[in-house]
């Protein structure tokens, strides 16, 4: 599939940059990103390539040949914006074989699409969290007894996680997956995202946000949908990202208490735990306390941190009831951590520089295997 990426956002960078990791029948061949987005007109390029991907303001002006329609997911609070953007994807199906949706639409707007797709004879594929798919789904069938018990995995697990959302988990993974994956080792994974099987593994569980699933039983789900996992794949190591929020900012700012992350917690234990944080000017205290905090709700401390370039607005996010954030150069990341995170007892990496990534990927497999015996999994 030759795709066309419509809208295109900052969330979708990882997926640019990573584009290698993306399944061999995949292509990327056209970014598209609305006007007023403040992406139109740029580059992004793809890691491994070096090659640069143009950024189009409109589909019209796109030069280059598509026959999928890749709408990945994209955050607007008015229905009004997304109601636009898919009457703009309905004009383009005639011209399309695929669509591949991991975008979470309104009912509205997905009934839009798939009914546009069956006049066409267009193959639509919606790849998102579903709460109405429970742990059957994932060949989860035997009934969790009245004392469950959990099973343990004789495979190495990595857990990233991130302090808040958009602090660069889906990328961190990716750039792990990538390194593990060029030094030979087989990886099982689970992801953040909708649409991860892109990439070759997998979306995070859906029966983890249904409703009508019991919290415990998600717990003993989850581990049992692991262990099988590792049966079934036999892999070196094990990779878990967990979406949203570790912990509620404060009494407004709850974003889920951290109740997912409790969980996954509770089913899995990790030998390595990576922590992806706001930017802090490589703050040595705060970044201990965060260890502390995560070693009291989740009995796991942090073994590394990637920070991000979001630095968190206070005044701002009070007053709108929303983290809002505002940007920094990625280079100032790197310079702050050389300048005053260099002597922090937790080391910590800008993942989007591949010497800090070589550096992490280093730092796991000595945390992992004696440094006196050949790194065999």
């Amino acid at each position: 599939m030759r795709m066309i990426m419509f809208p295109y956002g900052s969330d979708c960078e990882p997926i640019i940059r990573h584009a290698g990791l993306l399944d061999a029948n995949y292509k990327i061949a056209a970014l598209v990103s609305p006007g007023g987005w403040g992406l139109a007109g740029k580059e992004i390029t793809m890691k491994n390539s070096r090659v640069a991907l143009p950024i189009y303001e409109r589909i019209q002006d796109v030069t280059e040949e598509y026959d999928t329609l890749f709408i990945p997911s994209f955050d607007t609070l008015d229905e009004e914006v997304e109601n636009r953007l898919v009457d703009e994807m309905l004009n383009m199906i005639s011209d399309l074989l695929h669509i591949v949706c991991v975008a979470n639409l309104t009912d509205k707007n997905r009934k839009k699409l798939q009914d546009a797709c069956y006049m066409e004879n267009v193959l639509c594929n919606f790849l998102y969290f579903a709460e109405d798919k429970g742990p059957e789904i994932y060949g989860l069938t035997e009934p969790i007894e009245k004392y469950p018990s959990l099973q343990t995995l004789d495979v190495p697990v990595i857990i990233v996680a991130g302090e808040w959302e958009k602090t660069d988990k889906f990328e961190v993974s990716l750039a792990l997956r990538e390194r593990f994956l060029r030094e030979g080792y087989r990886v099982s994974q689970v992801g953040s995202r909708n649409g991860c099987e892109m990439f070759g593994f997998h979306s995070f569980p859906h029966f983890m946000f249904h409703k009508e699933v019991d919290a415990i039983d998600k717990i003993i789900y989850f581990n049992r949908w692991i262990v099988q996992m590792v049966k079934e794949e036999q892999p070196d190591l094990i990779m878990i990202t967990i979406p949203g929020a570790m912990q509620n900012f404060n009494e407004q700012l709850t974003r889920g208490f951290g109740v997912l992350h409790h969980q996954v917690f509770q089913a899995v234990i990790p030998d390595i735990f990576v922590m992806c944080t706001f930017y802090m000017s490589a703050d040595e205290d705060a970044l201990e306390e965060l260890s502390r905090i995560c070693q009291y709700k989740f009995s796991v401390p942090v073994d590394a941190y990637h920070m991000s370039n979001l630095l968190i607005d206070i005044n701002e996010s009070e007053a709108q009831r929303q983290i809002i954030t505002n940007s920094i150069y990625r280079k100032s990341v790197s310079k702050a951590i050389v300048e005053n995170g260099s002597d922090s007892s937790i080391p910590i990496f800008n993942m989007l520089e591949q010497e800090d990534c070589d550096q992490m990927v280093e730092m796991i497999l000595e945390k992992l295997t004696p440094k006196d015996v050949q790194i065999v999994f």
